[in-house]
């Protein structure tokens, strides 16, 4: 059964936009996965796009908040895939007992128009150009000492263009029409654009 361990507690930075966790938290999904965040970890809650946050609130407002903590954490270090971190997010939320229609709606939000990434081909993109030409006609593997010592940015991200006023007619047919988070996919590929 998913699960969060800890209770979180925030400060806000001057600004009022920025809150730090003071201590640090993890949410355990269905599945046993850890998703843990550090203590001093800073969010914004621009994991979430912000057209959304007009429509349900900010995300540091109400029941969602520690799911969208973990979240924008995850968002930020990319250390897993965007699908994966999303659902997450939407399993994290019906934990936190945020309606089920809430949930698919915020779930649709960052679907739609959250961060994207894809941490195997933009690594694999950047040591490619680190490799001698000769590296690819050799069955020589290389050496450790060869391995460039800097390593590349393992991560590349991207926002969809959006289309809000769109997305907002929608937001009943994901409420009422959608039993799950598949469902919400596929209205939105359907409706609104392919988004791979």
């Amino acid at each position: 059964m998913a699960h969060y361990t800890g209770r979180p507690r925030f400060e806000w930075d001057e600004d009022g936009r920025i809150m730090t966790l003071l201590n640090r938290f993890a949410f355990i999904d269905d599945a046993q996965l850890v998703w843990s965040v550090p203590a001093m970890t800073r969010v914004n809650g621009a994991s979430i796009p912000q057209f959304a946050w007009s429509i349900l609130g900010s995300p540091f407002v109400g029941r969602y908040r520690k799911a969208s903590v973990v979240h924008d954490w995850y968002c930020d270090v990319r250390t897993r895939g965007w699908k994966a971190t999303h659902r997450m997010f939407y399993e994290a939320m019906r934990t936190s007992k945020v309606s089920g229609a809430k949930a698919r709606i915020m779930y649709a939000a960052v679907y739609y128009a959250g961060p994207r990434w894809d941490v195997a081909a933009a690594y694999n993109a950047e040591l490619a150009e680190t490799m001698l030409p000769e590296a690819y006609s050799s069955l020589k593997q290389m050496e450790p000492a060869e391995i460039p010592e800097a390593q590349p940015d393992l991560t590349l991200w991207h926002r969809r263009e959006t289309d809000p006023v769109a997305f907002e007619a929608m937001c009943d047919d994901f409420a009422k029409k959608c039993a799950t988070v598949t469902d919400v996919e596929a209205m939105i590929e359907e409706q609104l654009g392919a988004t791979e």
